[in-house]
């Protein structure tokens, strides 16, 4: 996990506890926290920024598609509710958030380049292959021939006079 540096939170906030341990890095307990304030919420202000909340730790902890998709959805969801009113939220969990999901592209995308780096030597290595046994069905083939010829000529020769 990369280190997180700890931001102040207003203790009055409603979400406080679930961004400290967003900030901590127990983001299961972060997520649980969200989810509870959102599902509990009196006031639909705190229950859109619990949404935001849930997204940004959501998208913390997406390792498939399904799951970005599903934070960037929340996300998009929290930003349709809160319409004009200014942006409260605590904005270094998204840039966490996003940071940590730049950091597993670029690794999948050394994963991916590194086996397109394998197949295409697999590929090279099996056309010298093909090439080589090409050469020697050649030559094989040739020798063939020849023998075929020698065979056809000592028949000749057996051929009663």
């Amino acid at each position: 996990m990369m280190q997180l540096p700890a931001f102040p939170t207003p203790a009055e906030h409603p979400q406080a506890r679930a961004e400290q341990y967003f900030i901590n890095g127990e983001f299961e307990s972060a997520l649980l926290e969200y989810e509870q304030i959102y599902e509990t919420a009196l006031s639909a202000e705190d229950r859109n920024q619990a949404l935001y909340g849930l997204a940004c730790t959501q998208m913390m902890l997406a390792r498939t598609d399904d799951q970005v998709i599903e934070a960037i959805s929340n996300l998009q969801k929290w930003d349709a509710d809160k319409g004009t009113a200014s942006f409260t939220e605590n904005r270094h969990l998204l840039v966490l958030a996003l940071k940590q999901q730049s950091d597993l592209i670029q690794k999948k995308n050394q994963a991916l380049k590194e086996r397109e780096e394998k197949q295409i030597s697999l590929i090279a290595s099996q056309q010298l292959q093909i090439a080589d046994m090409l050469t020697t069905v050649e030559r094989l083939r040739k020798q063939i021939e020849e023998l075929e010829a020698i065979d056809e000529n000592v028949q000749e020769k057996r051929k009663p006079l």
